[in-house]
């Protein structure tokens, strides 16, 4: 692991030691499964011109909404209410406004949808390097918790075949797919990062993690110093590009 790995792995075991950082985390978590994605599953069947992807896309929208319900019921089982999760805690408003306000626009054209699709691809990347991490961290605090992380983790896996194969299918070219990946990767990445920094300085000013104040003190230190250890924080898809796609399954 590298020391930005192990030191998330630190911190994120602190965070969730915490009953409040359980709820934070879940609480995310729920939000982002169910925030601006169902726009592009509505706009997208409308769009499609195979029967097969259409049900790929249903199969996709209904899982999310399901990972949605999933996270709010293991929140509230926590028992503590932390709120709406803040405006500037939601990475998917975050890549939406790097990306111009991608999307509030309607999805006009072939193109539109490999678009829409090659951002759900980043933020099922993101998903599948993340959770691995939570599954870590909630294995011994909260076994239940940690299980529904390994569930959700086996969908993501496959929504990413769906995001590769609909937006490979609707590309003008396989130059438009790479260069349109590439930077949509790029700019999540940053989002990411700026994200990751902003979630650590809510979470420490609240009191959300375990750890006294001279601990404390470090971490919020540390979290001055991300940029430099860790400054786009990318995906290992965007490191090493995306593995061999296996058959599509439902």
């Amino acid at each position: 692991m590298t020391l930005a790995s192990r030191l998330t792995d630190r911190y994120f075991r602190r965070l969730v030691a915490t009953p409040e950082g359980r709820a934070h985390v879940l609480n995310q978590c729920a939000d982002a499964e169910s925030n601006g994605e169902g726009r592009i599953f509505e706009q997208a069947l409308s769009l499609v011109d195979d029967d097969e992807l259409r049900r790929l896309i249903r199969r996709h929208q209904d899982d999310e909404v399901r990972h949605a319900a999933m996270f709010r019921e293991q929140a509230e089982r926590v028992g503590v209410d932390v709120g709406p999760v803040p405006a500037h805690l939601k990475l998917i408003d975050r890549i939406d406004r790097a990306l111009g306000g991608m999307l509030a626009r309607p999805i006009a054209d072939r193109r539109g949808v490999m678009e829409a699709y090659l951002l759900l691809q980043v933020l099922e990347e993101r998903a599948v390097s993340q959770f691995p991490i939570f599954e870590r961290g909630f294995r011994e605090i909260d076994p239940a918790v940690s299980a529904v992380f390994a569930a959700v983790l086996r969908d993501e896996h496959r929504h990413l075949r769906y995001c590769e194969a609909i937006a490979r299918r609707y590309a003008p070219d396989e130059a438009a797919h790479r260069e349109t990946l590439a930077r949509f990767r790029r700019v999540e990445a940053r989002a990411f990062a700026a994200n990751s920094r902003a979630n650590m300085r809510h979470a420490l000013d609240r009191g959300y993690v375990a750890m006294g104040p001279i601990e404390k003190r470090l971490w919020s230190a540390l979290a001055a110093l991300l940029p430099v250890l860790a400054p786009e924080q990318p995906t290992a898809f965007a490191r090493h590009g995306s593995p061999p796609r296996p058959a599509l399954a439902a």
